[in-house]
């Protein structure tokens, strides 16, 4: 029985679908269902029953989820006793990040796992939250930061309570506006689908908001703010930096606090790389262990 076998058996499982458990293993749906056929000719058991809703396992299938994956976890569990001097760790941890390296002290973290962890390599990938944390899912990020709540399956360090303002091109006459209800009329420059930015926006403002453009980053938001083309959020921090530039102002009717965490696959924990990368995160932020 071969363990590539087992971890396509458990990952179908989880996502009942071929396509999808192929997209998180980084292999193709032909082979994962080969993997499935090649296991159920081993136990000689039929292990999902396919239909147009997907793979479901069946009634023999779920007995053996529970042993697959207590096999996995027993493997990575090995691996972890072998690898108990961090020096010897050798890896590569796909960072997401939803604000500028420099805001999430990645300088910093750098330098810690030079010093600690010299075998792990860092590779980081400016996102968005919504973006982050169907990556993670995926298996294609190994973790990030987000914003807002936590998903289930996932565990986080909170960093910290961001403060988000809103920022409006320089020209912008903000003596108009009076209420809240004024700021729903205006055009704005909104995040992306799962973003909690545009949730509290809504939540403000109602669903009919003037969205006149979309964009999952930070910088560009900004550049379109300035450019004239609407309202945004931003971090305040950042906004009250940018506006001493004069190039943007600050409207601080709808100024509200959004925490801001570090996350990670609940079942990676046990991964001698994710933990490393775990207590860093934990000593560069000052989070009591």
């Amino acid at each position: 029985m071969e363990f590539y076998h087992l971890r396509s058996f458990v990952v179908v499982a989880e996502t009942k679908n071929l396509t999808q458990a192929a997209k998180r293993l980084c292999s193709t749906p032909q082979a994962i269902s080969a993997h499935i056929k090649a296991l159920e000719q081993e136990l000689e058991t039929a292990l999902f029953i396919g239909s147009a809703k997907g793979m479901t396992l069946t009634e023999k299938g779920q007995l053996l989820l529970i042993k697959a994956q207590n096999t996995l976890d027993s493997a990575v569990d090995m691996v972890n006793l072998a690898a108990d001097n961090q020096d010897e760790l050798i890896g590569q941890f796909n960072l997401g990040l939803n604000q500028s390296i420099q805001a999430l002290k990645c300088i910093a973290l750098i330098d810690n796992l030079s010093e600690n962890c010299q075998g792990i390599s860092l590779e980081l990938s400016l996102s968005s939250t919504g973006k982050i944390i169907q990556e993670i899912q995926e298996n294609q990020m190994d973790g990030g930061y987000i914003y807002g709540e936590v998903p289930e399956g996932f565990t986080a360090i909170e960093i910290k309570n961001e403060n988000i303002t809103t920022i409006a091109p320089k020209d912008f006459d903000i003596e108009k506006i009076l209420t809240q209800q004024d700021l729903a009329k205006l055009p704005w420059i909104t995040m992306e689908q799962y973003c909690p930015f545009d949730k509290v926006l809504k939540q403000k403002l109602g669903i009919n908001i003037h969205a006149k453009v979309q964009s999952d980053h930070d910088q560009s938001r900004l550049e379109l703010v300035k450019n004239g083309l609407g309202l945004s959020f931003l971090e305040l921090s950042c906004a009250k930096r940018e506006q001493l530039t004069g190039e943007i102002q600050i409207i601080p009717q709808l100024n509200f606090f959004m925490p801001l965490s570090f996350v990670v696959l609940t079942k990676r924990l046990n991964d001698p790389i994710v933990k490393a990368i775990v207590q860093e995160i934990n000593i560069l932020w000052d989070i009591a262990l």
